[in-house]
């Protein structure tokens, strides 16, 4: 058994479970060390139940809390370097909270987000991130001109409805766009959504351009890993 030290900077949707991930922090203070961890499960996705993230506190896991976390043992998933094991018999314990003043330090500036010359910018192929040196497959970036885009579609496979939540945004110069999967976020900013075959309802709160994005790959489906927004976090 281990336990890491993260500072949780997502903890969003994921097959109606939870997805959480941060960067892992020094046991002696509080100065981020830069590896980043996503904890996961042994269900078909890793995505987390309760069961599975049982806070010792018995509080909701937050954005930049302070969380010791047990683990069993390295995923070794290369596409996803970032994943540990949890271990289910122990309980996650809060330590703090990290100071928001500190949160645009974590900002990492990579190239650009996984664009694959022959896929769509919102995903990307296992054999493409396979052949990258120093993959990872979270980061934490800052966006430009970023917009949250609602719509609802008739999904005509499972005959029903379909509200969907979308990010677009600028990146280096190169235009995105993703599923928004942050739940704290989303109870708080997107109430209305249109109807079905309406223009898509746009929404930009007043701090939209003074943010970060943690954005994510999923496993794979139907031969793509996927692109994600996880987590809009506010700068101060």
């Amino acid at each position: 058994m281990e336990v890491k030290r993260i500072v949780v900077l997502a903890n969003s949707i994921k097959k109606g479970a939870r997805c959480v991930a941060g960067r892992e922090v020094g046991f002696e203070s509080q100065l981020v060390s830069g590896t980043w961890i996503r904890p996961v499960s042994g269900e078909s996705e890793g995505e987390l139940e309760p069961r599975h993230m049982r806070i010792e506190s018995g509080v909701r896991l937050k954005a930049l809390e302070i969380v010791d976390i047990p683990f069993t043992r390295y995923s070794s998933d290369p596409i996803h370097p970032e994943d540990w094991i949890v271990d289910t018999k122990r309980a996650w314990q809060k330590v703090g909270e990290l100071d928001a003043n500190t949160l645009d330090t974590f900002a990492e500036q990579p190239k650009n987000l996984w664009l694959e010359s022959t896929s769509h910018t919102e995903r990307v192929t296992g054999k493409f991130l396979l052949n990258q040196p120093k993959h990872q497959s979270l980061y934490l970036i800052r966006p430009a001109d970023l917009r949250i885009e609602l719509t609802c579609e008739h999904n005509r496979f499972k005959n029903m409805d379909q509200r969907k939540t979308r990010v677009a945004f600028v990146y280096h110069g190169q235009h995105y766009q993703m599923s928004l999967t942050d739940p704290d976020f989303t109870d708080r900013y997107c109430m209305t959504y249109p109807a079905i075959g309406a223009h898509a309802t746009i929404v930009r709160p007043s701090f939209i351009d003074n943010c970060l994005l943690c954005v994510s790959l999923t496993p794979e489906f139907n031969g793509y890993h996927y692109k994600v927004a996880a987590t809009v976090l506010e700068l101060p």
